[in-house]
């Protein structure tokens, strides 16, 4: 009688039954260095998104967090697979976006003539490295895990490539993992910051991030009514605290005719956002230099060095603060009757709504966007002067509906790769992916594979034939423009040809048909709309962004 040879378990096998534990799906392009671990999860039918260029399997991991506050896994083979991640993970980190990248690594008898030096690269972006060996795959795989949700950051685990195949015969029990210890916040500090806000007259609460992170709006919108605060938020926080009297985005994104009525704050308190120079205006968004914040540290904090930072999670410090605020019975400030009279009258009806070019005005765009595209949507932006227009114009229902990947470290050509993340996680929105048409152009890989996992949803390409924001900083400036113009692409008959319905919009008139899509199509619209570049936001101004 012959006898079956024993089946071991292969390290691929043991990283497989971890992430299937962990998490519920997996972004990713197969190669060499990652074959059997993807293998080894489409054969168990587990959840797998392929897509085209191994940026978007990071990005859309990244989207995938953003739009459902779960992980994702993201992985790709050695050497220009890894190479090709670089820019999402650098996002990603920038970002504080958990996730566990699972990629190839050179073997362990040395590195081949194709294989790079992949640890320095992680270390050179600030993000924590785990290398696998034969008997520790599930405790360094669960490790990685524990790391990202404790630190809020990604962590790459390297699997060296002679390693992937090889049988697991005996896996060491996994020792207890640590947790990552947040900082102590005393009671004086709370009763310090409890005191300056109270006695503020016109305080303005600041919600970023952290507060969508640590579910903490409700609380940051009970401090705001007991002193009776004016709210704002940061790109990635929209409607956090769900209060009628705010004054919008922060920054750059922050309409000219509210910034008045910013300014007028006498205190400002930033709750878990990172003050960078956009969310800032580079330090000038405030008229006050009475700044707080809390958050978590202050590596981000690069612009309000005034600022008194209260080192600590917010889930430990806004109950003790909320506590401390009324016990001081504090008296409601005016600042929220007195908004009518501080923010300027909106001047979009007196802007042409056409350029001299015959070439649509975009924030004429952005504010009919507004009114067709459907209540349940979720945005998901580019980089690029145009997405300042959406950012002002177009309405949020929620923080987890408006999905910038690259803003943190003011990339272009993610769009199309993170809104795949964004669709997948919720597949009930109805996803909208705005793109300029340079990012649009450097994302066209994995277009197709937006539209082949959305069921229904819209790419809109706001296309000045040009990169717009070097037009507006630059050349303004006397550069010279020629690099800054790009041919005129139709990329409704691109969007065509990968199976979406093309629309061309010239006019506002135009829009009419995407708004008939929209009642009656399914799949995916590639709108291509035509606009000027002579129009500049007011966050390309000096001062407004970094």
């Amino acid at each position: 009688m012959v006898q079956s040879p024993v089946q071991h378990k292969t390290v691929a096998d043991v990283i497989a039954s971890v992430i299937t534990q962990r998490v519920d799906m997996v972004f990713g392009l197969i190669g060499n260095g990652n074959v059997d671990l993807i293998s080894t999860l489409t054969s168990a039918k587990f959840p797998f998104t392929t897509v085209r260029h191994e940026v978007a399997a990071v990005t859309a991991s990244d989207a995938y967090y953003r739009a459902t506050g779960k992980l994702a896994v993201a992985t790709a083979t050695y050497g220009a697979g890894f190479t090709n991640m670089v820019t999402g993970l650098a996002e990603a980190q920038l970002a504080r976006i958990p996730m566990v990248v699972v990629v190839g690594e050179a073997p362990t008898t040395g590195r081949r003539p194709f294989d790079i030096d992949q640890q320095t690269v992680t270390a050179g972006l600030n993000i924590p490295l785990l290398t696998i060996g034969e008997d520790n795959a599930a405790e360094l795989t669960n490790r990685a895990f524990d790391m990202a949700a404790d630190g809020q950051e990604p962590v790459v685990v390297m699997v060296p490539h002679d390693l992937t195949a090889a049988a697991v015969t005996a896996e060491p029990a996994s020792p207890s993992y640590e947790p990552i210890e947040g900082p102590k916040v005393h009671d004086a500090q709370i009763e310090a910051l409890a005191g300056t806000l109270v006695a503020a007259e016109r305080p303005l609460i600041l919600t970023g991030g952290g507060v969508v992170r640590t579910q903490t709006g409700p609380m940051a919108r009970e401090i705001g009514d007991a002193v009776g605060a004016v709210f704002m938020h940061s790109l990635t926080a929209s409607n956090v605290t769900g209060s009628p009297h705010t004054l919008g985005t922060a920054g750059g994104f922050t309409p000219e005719d509210r910034l008045p009525a910013v300014r007028a704050a006498d205190m400002v308190l930033i709750l878990g956002a990172t003050s960078n120079n956009f969310q800032t205006r580079k330090g000038q968004l405030f008229g006050t230099d009475n700044i707080h914040r809390v958050d978590l540290n202050d590596r981000w904090n690069l612009s309000l060095p005034q600022a008194n930072t209260v080192f600590g999670d917010l889930t430990d410090v806004l109950p003790r603060l909320l506590a401390a605020v009324e016990k001081r019975h504090p008296k409601s400030s005016t600042y929220r009757d007195e908004l009518v009279d501080l923010v300027d009258h909106d001047t979009i009806d007196q802007e042409p709504r056409y350029g001299s070019d015959g070439r649509l005005n975009p924030r004429h765009v952005a504010a009919e966007l507004n009114t067709i595209l459907p209540s349940n949507r979720q945005i998901v932006v580019d980089g690029g002067h145009f997405m300042a227009w959406i950012a002002e114009r177009v309405e949020i229902p929620d923080p987890a509906s408006f999905i910038g990947v690259g803003t943190a470290f003011q990339s272009i050509g993610l769009g199309f790769g993170s809104a795949v993340g964004a669709s997948v996680g919720s597949p009930e929105k109805f996803t909208v992916c705005v793109s300029g048409d340079g990012g649009g152009q450097m994302a066209l890989a994995d277009l197709a594979t937006f539209i082949e996992t959305t069921e229904h949803g819209a790419v809109v390409i706001i296309n000045d034939a040009a990169y717009g924001a070097e037009i507006h900083q630059y050349a303004v400036l006397g550069a010279d423009p020629t690099a800054m113009y790009l041919p005129q692409l139709d990329f409704a008959a691109i969007g065509e040809a990968m199976g979406a319905t093309g629309i061309t919009v010239n006019t506002m008139e135009d829009l009419e048909v995407f708004t008939q899509w929209l009642a009656q199509g399914t799949g995916v619209a590639m709108v291509n709309i035509n606009v000027s570049t002579e129009f500049a936001h007011s966050a390309l101004s000096p001062g407004a962004t970094g």
